[in-house]
């Protein structure tokens, strides 16, 4: 009887221990209230204020879906703002600006815009715009960057770069 009193225990022990390993963990992300637009707080589990920044917590699989929706949404809004700043006579291919999308690995928002596009000054006046939607997404990732890049590429090579452009954050 005592032998299968363990063995309960035991089975007992193993499978909450193996419970326990696959149970996500909670991230936290604590954001400046000039980059917190918002975006985090239908994916997060719970919100909190800790004085001008806002805390958001959420299990890893939120975060993961919270960050993809949020860096996609940032691009094609940026992507819409930019290609409103240019004349286009209605053909897709004239528009300005081929696409424009947060990138976490190079800490970079890319816009990909065609060779006969590309103007320096211009370029450096919308990077200015372009490092505002970075940032609303850099600073609400759980470890935030607070030096980022807006690179113009050519929107077919994007080896081919035109121009690149720094940004701090602001504390």
């Amino acid at each position: 009887m005592k032998r299968i009193f363990a063995f309960i225990l035991a089975v007992a022990a193993i499978a909450a221990v193996l419970c326990a390993c696959g149970k996500s963990g909670n991230v936290k992300t604590t954001v400046p209230s000039k980059y917190d637009d918002g975006y985090a707080s239908s994916y997060a589990k719970n919100t909190s204020n800790d004085g001008d920044k806002k805390v958001y917590e959420f299990t890893e699989d939120q975060y993961k879906e919270y960050t993809n929706n949020h860096k996609n949404t940032l691009g094609k809004d940026l992507q819409k703002e930019i290609g409103s700043l240019h004349e286009s006579s209605g053909d897709q291919k004239s528009a300005y600006g081929e696409y424009a999308y947060i990138n976490e690995e190079k800490k970079a928002v890319i816009v990909g815009v065609h060779t006969e596009q590309y103007d320096e000054a211009t370029a450096k006046k919308e990077s200015e715009i372009a490092a505002e939607y970075g940032f609303k997404y850099f600073q609400n990732i759980k470890d935030p960057v607070n030096t980022i890049s807006v690179i113009y590429c050519d929107a077919n090579n994007q080896d081919t770069v035109f121009g690149t452009f720094e940004y701090t954050a602001e504390k």
